[in-house]
């Protein structure tokens, strides 16, 4: 049996490669170096080491071209942690998987397991500003991913209004929504890093990556709506959350600004 037998959100993970092996090790060094950095902060060493593997992941959704991307991405990851503070994994796993429906880098469209999974898994950490944000955008993304090029997931309008509904529930009920605060001097910074590089990230660019189970190659279009995924999340993570929202997303928008980095470096160098 082959993972893409359970889901359809699964990618393959092959460890002879040098990105996926740091992807699996990165995170544990910067656990362990942020834990001993203070030892009784362990939410900020244990988030950070989770936001670390989050942000590689994502990287390499946003730029299916570059393995490198997601190395660079990953290492700023314990930059925001100890600048900011601890990020949200829990949203940032969403907001992964959000731009994985987009882009379809499985090359499969989601099974109706996948989008019961992510319909409870996104309500349960739907409780926070940047949690709901993360759930929204899943759920636009859902009904989305049926209009674009590809096999539509079954009911996809059902499964993300079940989610809107839910997350939406879910954040009334835990009453953190209207609790914000003006950013300070380094979550401006990182927001601007973010929206500024975002902008380079929404360029229409050629593809070459091949969906993991169908190797057939990417669209283009997919890449680039799902990058407008990603940055909606995290302005709306913002926008309802304040100061804490950009902290809890912060390594998704240091992700943007690596991707823009890297695409303009290598446009410059000819790389």
């Amino acid at each position: 049996m082959r993972l893409c037998d359970i889901t359809h959100l699964g990618r393959i993970f092959d460890l002879r490669r040098a990105s996926n092996r740091f992807a699996l090790l990165a995170p544990i060094g910067v656990g362990l170096i942020l834990y001993g950095l203070d030892t009784s902060d362990v939410r900020r060493a244990v988030t950070g080491a989770l936001a670390t593997f989050a942000a590689w992941a994502i990287a390499r959704e946003l730029d299916p071209d570059r393995p490198r991307t997601a190395t660079v991405a990953a290492s700023l990851t314990p930059i925001s942690a100890l600048v900011l503070g601890a990020p949200a994994p829990a949203a940032l796993f969403v907001a992964m998987l959000t731009i994985r429906i987009v882009v379809r880098s499985t090359g499969l469209p989601p099974k109706t397991t996948d989008l019961a999974v992510l319909t409870v898994g996104a309500v349960l950490v739907g409780d926070t500003p940047w949690g709901w944000a993360a759930g929204i955008l899943l759920a636009f993304a859902i009904v989305r991913d049926a209009a674009l090029p590809g096999e539509p997931p079954v009911a996809a309008g059902l499964w993300g209004a079940m989610l809107a509904v839910g997350v939406t529930a879910r954040v009334a009920l835990a009453d953190t929504l209207g609790v914000w605060d003006p950013p300070g001097t380094g979550p401006l910074l990182v927001l601007a890093f973010g929206l500024t590089g975002a902008v380079v990230v929404l360029q229409p660019v050629p593809v070459l990556a091949l969906g993991d189970w169908t190797r057939v190659p990417l669209d283009p279009l997919r890449v680039r709506e799902a990058a407008m995924f990603g940055i909606l999340t995290s302005v709306l993570a913002t926008v309802a959350g304040g100061t804490a929202g950009i902290v809890a997303v912060g390594p998704l928008f240091l992700t943007y600004a690596t991707v823009a980095g890297i695409r303009l470096y290598d446009r410059l160098t000819g790389g």
